[in-house]
This record gives structure tokens, sequence and C-alpha cells, in this order.
């Protein structure tokens, strides 16, 4: 199996043999692709226990599969300690086990911060160390993508740490993981030859929810014929050219280049930089002085008290205000308000695979699955109005 993955993904190893055949250890790697742990698994002279969101084990045969092949679930959206102790065990039983310090995989190709426990983790356990940086891992199959490009792929390993030469600090540990798996992917030149792609622009718009010109919601979309890789605003009608570096080049009618290309994680950066208008809608009623922001399309809601027990809870809309999350449902005798969740309680914001919208509220995990809009606008309105409504509180109190 080792080498048809390693075939197909035209993969290179880079110092891969500092890994030990034995013995505990652990492998931080940057997270990129879906395919990142079969990548390493297919390097790596032993068996190698990665962690998984839980996300990935509702599906049988999937979590069948992922477990068969040592990989274990955790609950990204809550405080997993049975997962930490899963962790503890393993190493403890002398095994190879394989951690994403980021959390989840990357929408922009740039790094996500590293979870502060990491370090807790490395510090308790005091075995080695070894970083897996993945280059190119990103341009391979970015997370808004919705095809895989052939562009071949780089695994560079190094030793971190002895098991009993850790340095004293936590910020030191965090520090040095984020320099070894820094992802470097748009700093990296495409192998010479690389073939023309199509579709290159498909699924853009699901990271990129607002013009970067004139900054209209949901306005972007792929091209037609999709050969041209061009996405364009249907509100202002710019266009740009997406390429296979995931850059994205302003062009005119004819197709000839207007400006200079830009990385789409500064496209992205440019648009969470953009200020949160107040809109409004017929579709539901304010409270005095509330600011309305977002209102979705219609889906369903999930809730969850005890996993894996996933369960409807609701068909309806979900609107964001600067105060509050609100789920209304739209069946009969149930149109009512399903949830009214104060943005300062909303815990453990995330996007799982799939495009899940995921948050704590009350002690319970609520989940709605995002369709023909973007995830990534939900999240990142939700996080910066939270972020803004706890800063107005503490002010408050101050």
């Amino acid at each position: 199996m080792e080498p048809v993955v390693r075939r197909v993904f035209k993969l290179t190893a880079v110092n891969a043999e500092i890994i030990p055949r034995n013995g505990p250890a652990i492998i931080v790697s940057n997270h990129v692709n879906l395919f990142d742990p079969p990548w390493i698994y297919s390097v790596v002279n032993r068996p190698v226990h990665f962690v998984a969101t839980e996300e990935l084990f509702r599906k049988t045969l999937l979590g069948f599969a992922l477990r068969m092949v040592g990989v274990f679930p955790i609950r990204k959206a809550a405080k997993d300690f049975q997962s930490v102790k899963n962790i503890i065990t393993l190493l403890r039983k002398g095994v190879l086990v394989g951690i994403y310090p980021g959390g989840s995989r990357s929408w922009d190709g740039t790094n996500s911060p590293i979870i502060p426990t990491i370090a807790r983790l490395i510090r308790r356990m005091r075995v080695p160390v070894y970083s897996c940086r993945v280059d190119r891992g990103y341009l391979n199959f970015p997370r808004w993508a919705r095809k895989r490009r052939p562009i071949p792929i780089r695994l560079v390993f190094n030793k971190l740490y002895e098991g009993d030469s850790l340095p004293k600090s936590d910020e030191r540990i965090i520090a040095e993981i984020a320099i070894a798996i820094r992802i470097r992917d748009y700093d990296l030149k495409l192998p010479p030859g690389t073939r023309h792609v199509s579709g290159l622009a498909l699924g853009l718009n699901r990271l990129l929810y607002r013009c970067p010109h004139c900054r209209s919601l949901e306005s972007l979309r792929a091209a037609e014929p999709l050969s041209t890789n061009l996405v364009e605003c249907q509100s202002c009608y710019s266009t740009w050219r997406v390429d296979l570096g995931s850059r994205m080049t302003p062009v005119n009618d004819f197709g000839e280049n207007t400006g200079q290309p830009q990385t789409v994680a500064e496209m992205y950066r440019r648009i969470k930089a953009m200020p949160l208008n107040p809109i409004r809608s017929n579709l539901f009623q304010l409270e005095s002085g509330e600011k309305l922001y977002l209102v979705s399309r219609p889906h369903f809601l999930y809730r969850e008290k005890l996993y894996p027990n996933l369960r409807i809870f609701g068909f309806g809309r979900a609107f964001l205000t600067d105060r509050r999350f609100v789920f209304r449902g739209r069946l009969k005798r149930r149109s009512a308000v399903r949830v009214s969740a104060p943005l300062e309680q909303i815990e453990s914001l995330s996007i799982e695979p799939g495009d899940k919208l995921h948050f704590i509220y009350r002690d319970v995990l609520h989940r709605i699955p995002i369709r023909r809009e973007s995830a990534a606008k939900w999240y990142d309105f939700l996080s910066r109005l939270t972020e803004q409504r706890k800063a107005a509180n503490k002010n408050k109190t101050t």
C-alpha cells in the first residue's frame, strides 16, 4: 500500500530515517490536506497512531478503517480529556503518535496558532519529539478546492527534542514547533512542466466569501467554462485568474493581466479585515438597539448531548446579531426559536470536514452543515462579533 501512495502523490521524503523504529515518540506536523496521515504513514518505517476529528468516525465504514490503521478520534469542539488519556496511554506503550498542533486543516495555506496543551503534553511525557513539514500539501488540494492538483509532495523530517532535554518554558516549545512546521507552499517554486489543470477556481467562494474589490457578500463564482480558471464577482464584475500556486491575478474582459498576482491567503486577510456592516431583514425581529449581521439559507440543525448521539433538532434559518446567535425552525409545530445563544456563551467554535459549523452552548454540541454559502463567513463573523461582545462586557465591568 505504501508504494502506491508514494507513487500516486509523487511523494519524496527528506530525513525520514531519523524516526526510530521502536520506542515512544511524537511527530508534530502541519495539517494542510486530508491525505496528510497516509503520506506520513507511507514513509515512516513503523505504524503511526494519529489523532483525527470525531467527524470522520461518524460514518461506520470510514471510522472502522481509520481505527484499523491506528487513528483515534478527538472531539475538537469540546474539552476532550479522553483523547489526551489515549495519547498518554499509547506513549507509555512505546507507540509513535502523530499530532497536528494547529488542530484543523489550513484554509488559506498559512499556519494556525499552536494549541497550548501540546507543549504541556510534551513536557509531561518527556519522549523524543520529531517534526514533519509537509511541503506543497496545501497547493496539492486546498481545503476550499473541489479537486486535487497534480503537484508533487515533499515531507521534511527533523528532530526537535530528546526526551530528557526539553526547554523549560511552554512558550519556547510552542515557538520552536511553529518554526519547524511553518507552511512554505507560497514560497516554493512549482516543478517545471506542470500541466494545465482546469477548474482551479471552483470552490474558491467557500473561503473568499466577499469580493475583494466591492466587498459584496457571496458574490464570487467560478466562471464558465471552468477551463479558464477565472473567478468573477457577480456584483461589480471584477475578474481574477487562479493558477496552480493558488494565486489570483486580476484580468480584464480580454483575459489580459491588469495587476500583480496575490496569494489566496493575502486575499483572505483583506476580506477578514473588512468592516462588518449591519443588514436589514423582515425575517427576524430585533431587540431594541440590536444589530443584525447575517441571515442564513435554510439548514438543518443537529444537537448532541453525548457522543455519538447526534440528532436533528430543527430545520430553519440562522440569524447572527451583535448580541446572539439564533436558530429559528421552519417546520410545522417547530417554527419557534430553537436556539438563542448569547455570543459570550458560545464556546469551541470550529468548522469540521464537510463545512459543518460546530459550537458548544450550555455544554451541548450544535452542528449546522452549511450548504450553498460559506461556512468560513459564519465562522469569521461569529468569532469577530463574539470578541467584540466580550470586550464590551469587560469594559462595562471595569
